[in-house]
C-alpha cells in the first residue's frame, strides 16, 4: 500500500472531502475549475437536490478522478486541477499541497494511514477530513465584492440583472433529505462554514451544533453580521477558526467589498476575538487593486494575505506595467516579499485590464462610487477605459 508521498500527484480532497456548491451541486474540491469540469462532465455531476452524500462517494466521476490522482493523469487532470497545477508552478504553496501538509506533518497526521487505505482501495470514506457544505445557504450574501460572482453571492446576481449583465437569478438549492442523514454521520475533522454570507443561514448554526465539540469548526464571515448567536452555539467546542474577510483598510474594504461598512466589521471581529483570541483573523483575497494595501490591514488586526483571484479579471495579470511598478516600491519599502512574489510572477494581460475597468465602471454608475477616490494610480486607463 503506497504513502502519500510515494504518489506524483496526489490529493486528499477526492477521497475524504465533501464540498457542496451554493447552486447545490456535489464537486470535489472547492479550487476546482469549475468551468472546465462542467464543460467536459456537466452530465455526471449530482445534485443535493435529488442524491445522497452516499451517492455520491459511489458515482461514476468521483471514481474516475480518484483513478486519475492515483495514475497521475495529467490528461483528466490539467484542465479541471489547473489551478492548484498552475499554484505550484508559480512555485506557490496550492490547495492540494496544504492538505497533504496536513496529514503528513500536521493536525491530521493520526488519519494518514486510514487515508492511505481509503485511497488504495478507493472505498467510500470513514471520515471526513473536511466539509463546506454551501449548498445549504447557497448564494445568500447581503454584499457585491466586486470579484465575486453570481454564483456566490444573491446581492452581486442581483447587481447583474440591474446592469443587464445577465437576465437569471440564482435559485436556491434545496438538500435532499438524505443528504442530512448522511452528514451527521460521518466522523467530521473539521466543517468550514462559507458561502454567500454563512451567518445568514438558520440552518448553519442548527448543523455546527450537531457537530462534536472536537470537530474543529471554521466560519468564514464578511463580519458585518451579528456574531452573538454564533458565539452562543460555539463557545463549548474545542477548536474554533474565524476567517473575516476584508480587502484592506476601511477606504478599501468599502468600496471592494460593497455594502460593507467597515467600522462594523472591527467591532464584530473583536467580539469573537474577545472569545476566541488569537483564532480570529482577516483573511484578504489578492487581486489587481488590493494587493498594495493589504497589508494595511494586517497591522490593524491579526490576519493573513489569503487566496490569490485567479479565476476572473481582477487577478494580478490586469495590473500594467506602470502601476505594477508603483506597487512592487511599496511593497519592497514595507518589507511584503511574499506579496511581492505573486505580484513579479504576474503576466499582465492588456484585454483583461480593460474588461476589469469596464466591469467596475458600470458598478460605480449603479453605485454611485468612484474607483479613483480609493485608486487613484489607476486614473489614466480608468478615464480613457469606455465603460
Amino acid at each position: 500500500m503506497k504513502k502519500l508521498e510515494d504518489y506524483e500527484w496526489i490529493c486528499p480532497e477526492p477521497f475524504t472531502n465533501l464540498y457542496t456548491a451554493p447552486p447545490g451541486h456535489y464537486v470535489p474540491c472547492c479550487a476546482i475549475d469549475y468551468t472546465e469540469l462542467f464543460k467536459n462532465y456537466g452530465d455526471e455531476i449530482l445534485n443535493t437536490n435529488e442524491y445522497s452524500i452516499n451517492d455520491y462517494f459511489k458515482s461514476n466521476f468521483l471514481k474516475k478522478m480518484q483513478k486519475a490522482m492515483k495514475e497521475n493523469d495529467k490528461n483528466f487532470l490539467k484542465d479541471i486541477c489547473k489551478n492548484c497545477i498552475k499554484s505550484e508552478e508559480m512555485n506557490n504553496r496550492s490547495h492540494r499541497q496544504w492538505y497533504l501538509q496536513r496529514f503528513i506533518k500536521n493536525e491530521f497526521k493520526h488519519k494518514k494511514k486510514e487515508l492511505e487505505r481509503i485511497i488504495h482501495n478507493e472505498s467510500y470514506p470513514t471520515f471526513l477530513h473536511s466539509v463546506e457544505a454551501t449548498s445549504v445557504g447557497g448564494n445568500i450574501c447581503n454584499l457585491a465584492c466586486n470579484m465575486c460572482g453570481s454564483g456566490n453571492s444573491s446581492k452581486f446576481n442581483s447587481e447583474e440583472i440591474k446592469l443587464g449583465e445577465t437576465n437569471v437569478m440564482q435559485p436556491q438549492p434545496v438538500n435532499y433529505k438524505e443528504f442530512y442523514d448522511d452528514l451527521y454521520k460521518f466522523n467530521v475533522l473539521e466543517f468550514k462554514f462559507t458561502g454567500g454570507e454563512p451567518l445568514l443561514t438558520k440552518k448553519n448554526y442548527e448543523i455546527m451544533s450537531k457537530q462534536s465539540k472536537d470537530t474543529m469548526i471554521r466560519v468564514i464571515t464578511n463580519g458585518t453580521v451579528d456574531p452573538s448567536n454564533l458565539i452562543k452555539v460555539l463557545k463549548d467546542f474545542n477548536k474554533v477558526v474565524i476567517n473575516v474577510s476584508a480587502e484592506g483598510p476601511k477606504d478599501v474594504t468599502n468600496y471592494i467589498r460593497h455594502g460593507s461598512d467597515f467600522d462594523i466589521v472591527l467591532k464584530h471581529y473583536d467580539m469573537m476575538q474577545n472569545v476566541w483570541g488569537d483564532n480570529v483573523m482577516f483573511t484578504a483575497t489578492i487581486n489587481a487593486l488590493n494587493i498594495a494595501r493589504v497589508s494595511e490591514l494586517l497591522r490593524l488586526r491579526k490576519g493573513h494575505a489569503g487566496s490569490l483571484v485567479t479565476n476572473n479579471f481582477y487577478s494580478l495579470n490586469s495590473i500594467p506595467d506602470d502601476i505594477k511598478e508603483t506597487y512592487l516600491q511599496k511593497l519592497y519599502e514595507e518589507g511584503e516579499y511574499d506579496l511581492i512574489k505573486y505580484l513579479e510572477n504576474a503576466e499582465y494581460n492588456e484585454t483583461d485590464m480593460w474588461i476589469m475597468l469596464r466591469h467596475i465602471k458600470r458598478r460605480d454608475r449603479l453605485r454611485g462610487t468612484n474607483l479613483l477616490k480609493v485608486f487613484p494610480e489607476w486614473k489614466e486607463y480608468y478615464e480613457t477605459c469606455n465603460g
